[in-house]
């Protein structure tokens, strides 16, 4: 019975899994078959020729760019992170269930709503003579008025895996290590920080994925003096340099694995131990 609701399993993967490789893995090699072709020939039966390569490896607005794109990228996951944790145990703690449907919605609204309707209304909070523009200055254009925008929008997906993780968590281990005799400092460091670090690692790894790749916020509250990857690879494709966005969209694939082979080896390293 069990052999035969795996195979059932299997069977239903199976269509889902062969289109989302097939996708994948076609386009990847339709990138890297385009960034080995010249400015000029940028087609698929043209002689390949790794110049458009050499050039783009050689070029410092292209590191640039990959500076700022994976500088956003960590600050605005450690900031989700910050937020999102205590956040999370926030809304454990809350007794009554519309205080908490209250909080979620409240958290989960900023989805609700298109990310370009969200970054114009940073832009209009953050304008000379808005709201916050007084107050927080020449942000509007400039990184700091950008990583604001962001955290905004990417903060429900670090909060909720988290928040997953911290209500999974039994409250009779915290009162059994408070039986034992540790503090409450203790018991978070050595009980509750451990068993919620999967949720924790989850939330950082679709952050910091989705940060990276971010497109709209980026060009609306940088205003062009902030360029990120995304920017690059849509503005070389409006000049119908092709191959060279390819090698920028192929950098932006590398770094997009790396970060998730990294949280990967992360996630093993302090997640629970399955039993031998």
């Amino acid at each position: 019975m069990t052999a035969t609701r795996r195979r059932l399993g299997l069977l239903l993967l199976a269509p889902g899994t062969a289109y989302l490789v097939l996708a994948f893995v076609s386009l990847a090699l339709l990138l890297v078959s385009y960034s080995v072709r010249t400015e000029q020939k940028s087609t698929l039966f043209a002689p390949f020729d790794l110049a458009t390569w050499r050039a783009a490896l050689g070029d410092g607005y292209l590191w640039s760019t990959v500076g700022t794109t994976l500088r956003f990228g960590l600050l605005v996951t450690v900031l989700c992170v910050l937020i999102g944790y205590p956040l999370a145990w926030c809304v454990r703690g809350l007794r009554r269930p519309w205080q908490a449907g209250a909080m979620l919605f409240l958290i989960f609204s900023p989805i609700l709503v298109s990310v370009v309707v969200r970054s114009y209304g940073w832009a209009m909070l953050l304008r000379p003579g808005g709201p916050l523009g007084g107050v927080l200055g020449s942000w509007l254009y400039h990184e700091p008025g950008v990583v604001l925008a962001l955290v905004h929008v990417e903060l429900p997906f670090a909060f909720f895996p988290i928040l997953a993780a911290v209500r999974t968590l039994p409250a009779e281990l915290s009162e059994a290590a408070a039986d034992l005799g540790a503090r409450r400092a203790r018991r978070f460091w050595q009980v509750q920080l451990p068993l919620t670090t999967p949720g924790l690692l989850s939330g950082a790894q679709l952050t910091f994925t989705l940060t990276i790749s971010a497109f709209a916020t980026p060009a609306l509250l940088g205003g062009g003096r902030v360029t990120v990857l995304a920017q690059s690879i849509y503005s070389d494709i409006q000049q119908l340099q092709w191959p060279h966005a390819a090698v920028q969209a192929v950098v932006l694939l590398v770094l997009t694995l790396a970060v998730l082979a990294i949280f990967g080896l992360l996630g093993r390293l302090v997640g629970p131990r399955r039993p031998l």
